[in-house]
């Protein structure tokens, strides 16, 4: 047999170059068989018909490839692009976040020192309206005390068991004084025969005497008073040497 005739040499394999693109493919079946190039003849004429499969060529394969390529080319980039977009975005919005954090915080901080200031203006102004209330008030009793010593004065010139009606109408009504100013707290200072102390007494004298120990108080002048536990008026005393 002659080289030329041998299969795969000579004008065949030429042919065969010049065929390749031009053979057609079922890419529903099977592999092919080996040393078959082409689809079967039987197979062939069972598919020839209006519901027969459609068969491509290598180059259409190869074509049909290199566009779904370039298609995932294109997804590739486009996601690439809206990666970078997403974290453009995500940037964005934690820098806004923590801004808005910053100046959260601020206000607190504002609110919380508002806050205190008021309730310390609060506490402020309750004290000194609560002072005002008192010094008010002790102006107040302080009258009714001078009206009182002009009660007693009159009472020690009246002689013992020599009382009318009048005389004892008034000291009614300097009892019933004595008794609201004891429910508004206000109490007489004892001073007769008490060690002299300067904050609850005022000395205007001094006197000889035996009937008391010397420092103490012999005699007192004026009544002295308190006040929800502080002194509006000192007593007015003579000391005993």
């Amino acid at each position: 047999m002659e080289e030329k005739d041998r299969p795969g040499t000579g004008i065949h394999n030429q042919e065969d170059a010049e065929t390749a693109d031009e053979r057609v493919y079922d890419l529903d079946s099977g592999p092919a068989m080996p040393g078959d190039g082409e689809v079967p003849v039987a197979a062939a004429a069972a598919e020839t018909g209006p519901q027969a499969r459609p068969k491509f060529s290598r180059k259409q394969i190869l074509d049909r490839f290199a566009e779904k390529n370039s298609a995932l080319g294109k997804l590739q980039k486009e996601k690439s692009i809206l990666e970078k977009a997403i974290a453009a975005e995500r940037d964005a919005w934690s820098a806004e976040k923590s801004a808005l954090e910053g100046q959260a915080k601020e206000f607190k901080d504002k609110w919380l020192r508002s806050a205190a200031e008021f309730e310390n203006y609060r506490k402020r102004t309750a004290k000194e309206w609560e002072l005002l209330k008192q010094q008010s008030r002790t102006e107040v009793i302080l009258d009714v005390l001078n009206s009182l010593d002009d009660f007693e004065r009159a009472f020690a010139v009246v002689e013992p068991g020599n009382e009318n009606e009048f005389v004892r109408g008034v000291r009614l009504i300097y009892n019933n004084l004595l008794q609201v100013l004891q429910k508004m707290g206000v109490a007489e200072v004892d001073a007769l025969h008490q060690p002299f102390d300067p904050t609850r007494h005022m000395a205007i004298g001094q006197i000889e005497t035996d009937a008391t120990t010397s420092g103490h108080v012999a005699q007192v002048v004026t009544k002295g008073y308190i006040f929800n536990g502080s002194v509006i008026r000192p007593a007015h005393v003579i000391v005993a040497k």
